[in-house]
């Protein structure tokens, strides 16, 4: 019987992510071989994942259909801001659906039906959530926005707003796709720690010496340390790494 994964913010290809998100890769090389590698030890070729946007940076667009194909399974992807590698026909027909909203129904191992609403983006009073219906995301990252998401939705609870809210953007979950079934296990989305986020300051500061995106002449370092929304808006209108 084939499974329904969930993963999202892979951004194969993109060399300054690895700053970013404090992934533990050396190169972007090894990051795309080792997503790779940890799709294909989980996903079989009958299963199905939902890719909720930013699945392949821009830089990888030429090498986006061999890249797909590499991964196991169907793939649907759920539109980001960044997909546009979209434009490469080959890799758009190399996938099994491409939508900018999703709406499904996922059956548990115990045979529970879940609704679940699927979007890039974080939607706080999200279709059916005071009827039980879950909300997949992607799109903040380890950002500020995240720990915003994540007090606005405690916050709707606490005063009577049912939600269930879970980001599934690939550095929560070990770089790889899950099911529903772990995540509900795994519980809310947990914001990284004071530690974790020193720690990632230190490998960013380090990685953005040696990034040839910085040195092309992206002016947000500050963002490739502590990602802020001022700091992405003002990268993005000086033609940095956000646009």
């Amino acid at each position: 019987m084939s499974k329904v994964f969930f993963t999202g913010d892979l951004h194969f290809g993109h060399e300054n992510v690895i700053a970013f998100d404090n992934r533990p890769f050396a190169s972007v090389e090894e990051m795309d071989a080792e997503l790779i590698r940890r799709w294909n030890d989980k996903v079989g070729k009958d299963d199905f994942t939902y890719v909720l946007g930013d699945m392949i940076w821009k830089t990888r667009n030429d090498n986006a259909p061999s890249i797909i194909k590499n991964l196991n399974g169907q793939i649907i992807l759920i539109k980001g801001n960044h997909d546009r590698f979209l434009n490469n026909a080959k890799a758009k027909a190399a996938l099994a659906g491409v939508k900018d909203y999703d709406d499904i129904c996922v059956t548990l191992e115990d045979g529970t039906k879940k609704r679940v609403i699927l979007s890039h983006y974080f939607i706080p009073m999200y279709n059916g959530s005071r009827h039980q219906a879950i909300h997949l995301h992607a799109h903040s990252h380890f950002t500020d926005e995240a720990d915003y998401e994540i007090d606005f939705a405690a916050k709707l609870n606490a005063e009577g707003i049912r939600n269930e809210i879970y980001n599934v953007g690939c550095m929560y979950w070990n770089f790889e796709p899950v099911t529903l079934d772990e995540i509900i296990a795994h519980g809310r989305t947990i914001r990284p720690t004071r530690t974790k986020l020193e720690t990632r300051k230190k490998v960013g500061n380090s990685l953005i010496k040696a990034s040839k995106s910085a040195q092309s002449g992206c002016c947000c370092q500050k963002h490739l340390i502590y990602p802020t929304y001022k700091a992405r808006l003002m990268c993005r209108e000086q033609g940095g790494i956000c646009q």
